[in-house]
């Protein structure tokens, strides 16, 4: 119970400023092409915080903390148009920076923002008399009506959606009840034979055929290749988990590589002296990650 108490409470603290400085971002940064990259900022920040608040507390429910976290990401994405509806209601005088970008300078005012922030009827009723004539332009053409509805669902979407996912992500992976403790992520260090057959590697992994993975020939080509990860408790030697992800190196027009990554396995629990044999055989150089 504290740990959920001690998610809502801060994560609205941290939505809270988030809001603010993603408001303020918004209005004074003269360039809109910038907004979208604000967006995705936002929901990030707020998702990183809500993942390690979850780690914190221990909240190993993926549902549950997938409705927490709606419910966090919604109230900044209101605490947000609480600031911008304020700022919108104390403009001033709007000054051309170039051709392609302006300035409007704005005062706050504390009441007007606590009031919209204990009236949601007032806050969203203003919601349709900014669409009817739109708050900025792009390209010489100012936003409006359903055109600029469409714009606000995306930005709501990319909000909460990317706050939703890191969060349930990290409530989902593998953690020990006898340790008290969630499992570090080990990357061993050589590549596996492409995992082809998703299905079948399934199936053979449940059925203990481990000599199903095998490392990469060192003449076989780099792409595509397999590649192993274990969560392992560092105080629970049984608490080990195993999953697989075929690994595909993809070039650019310009030249330049990319990964790019399938899930194949996700946290198939494994035996002690399988770990060890599979850590002899892809490395014992393991790379461990923070996750």
């Amino acid at each position: 119970m504290g740990g959920v108490l001690g998610f809502v409470l801060l994560g609205a603290v941290v939505a809270f400023f988030l809001a603010f400085a993603y408001a303020y971002a918004i209005w004074y940064v003269p360039f809109i092409y910038f907004n979208v990259a604000f967006t995705v900022i936002f929901g990030g920040a707020l998702g990183y915080v809500l993942k390690k608040l979850t780690k914190a507390g221990k909240l190993r429910n993926p549902a549950l903390v997938g409705w927490l976290s709606l419910g966090v990401a919604v109230w900044a994405w209101y605490v947000h148009w609480a600031v911008y509806i304020t700022l919108l209601a104390g403009a001033g005088e709007t000054q051309a920076l170039g051709s392609r970008a302006s300035y409007t300078s704005t005062t706050f005012e504390a009441d007007l923002f606590l009031g919209l922030l204990l009236s949601p009827a007032e806050l969203l009723g203003f919601l349709p008399r900014i669409a009817e004539e739109g708050t900025w332009s792009l390209f010489g053409t100012t936003p409006s009506g359903f055109f600029l509805y469409l714009i606000w669902l995306l930005e709501f979407l990319g909000i909460v959606l990317t706050a939703w996912f890191f969060p349930r992500d990290q409530a989902g992976q593998p953690f020990s009840e006898l340790a008290s403790e969630w499992a570090e992520k080990i990357t061993l260090p050589q590549s596996a034979v492409a995992f082809a057959d998703a299905a079948a590697t399934k199936a053979a992994l449940e059925a203990a055929d481990w000599n199903h993975l095998q490392p990469l020939p060192a003449e076989a080509p780099a792409s595509p290749s397999g590649r192993l990860h274990f969560y392992q408790a560092p105080h629970d030697p049984d608490c080990c988990y195993l999953s697989l992800e075929n690994v595909t190196i993809e070039t650019d027009k310009n030249g330049k590589p990319s990964e790019k990554t399938d899930e194949v396995v996700a946290y198939l629990r494994v035996p002690p002296q399988v770990r060890q044999e599979l850590h002899a055989r892809f490395g014992a150089a393991a790379l461990v990650s923070a996750s």
